[in-house]
């Protein structure tokens, strides 16, 4: 019994110090623009080392067209600089998208400009830079995947899409952005 109650007080001691808090400020509001799109995003920081956040976006890059909002979870394991982000919610993105289809018996590949809305996971990575002192204004630049699995349907009513109306897939988008907020 000695020895759980004296792992228990270690467990305590090591978590407190890991959830301290240091000079991180523990709200984070920002915008993002990237190349065509934009986004807006709140994160509150855990500790020095882990925040979670809601964010939503709007991003048109080359083929891909993607809007989406959700709940994202970041971690910086090199201290504040350096994040590693999973977010995980709702989008809606179009683009080709590569399928197997089967015309007069004959099963054949096909590509079509698609619709695939749904569940979402959106790796990233990025750097926050917070100039002078922590908190007030900082820039954020990084990019996403956004990972969209969902119905997917034809972007154009033509004759030969209709074959695939309404499908389960997976499409997976790209977005290079730069954030601009204010901590606090």
């Amino acid at each position: 019994m000695k020895r759980f109650v004296i792992l228990l007080v270690l467990v305590m001691i090591i978590a407190t110090a890991a959830f301290a808090q240091t000079d991180v400020p523990k709200n984070w509001l920002s915008g993002e623009i990237s190349i065509f799109g934009a986004g807006m995003r709140y994160e509150y920081m855990l500790n020095s080392h882990v925040s979670i956040g809601v964010y939503g976006y709007w991003n048109w890059f080359l083929f891909w067209f993607d809007y989406g909002a959700g709940a994202a979870l970041r971690v910086y394991p090199l201290g504040k600089v350096f994040l590693a982000e999973l977010g995980l919610g709702y989008s809606y993105h179009t683009g080709f998208v590569d399928y197997d289809v089967t015309v007069d018996g004959v099963r054949q590949k096909d590509t079509d400009w698609m619709v695939t809305k749904g569940f979402s996971i959106i790796p990233g990575l990025g750097w926050k830079f917070d100039p002078g002192k922590p908190g007030g204004f900082f820039v954020q630049p990084g990019v996403k995947l956004p990972i969209v699995f969902g119905t997917q349907t034809p972007a154009f009513s033509a004759w030969w899409t209709k074959k695939y109306d309404g499908e389960f897939g997976a499409a997976v988008g790209f977005m290079v952005y730069c954030g601009f907020g204010y901590a606090f």
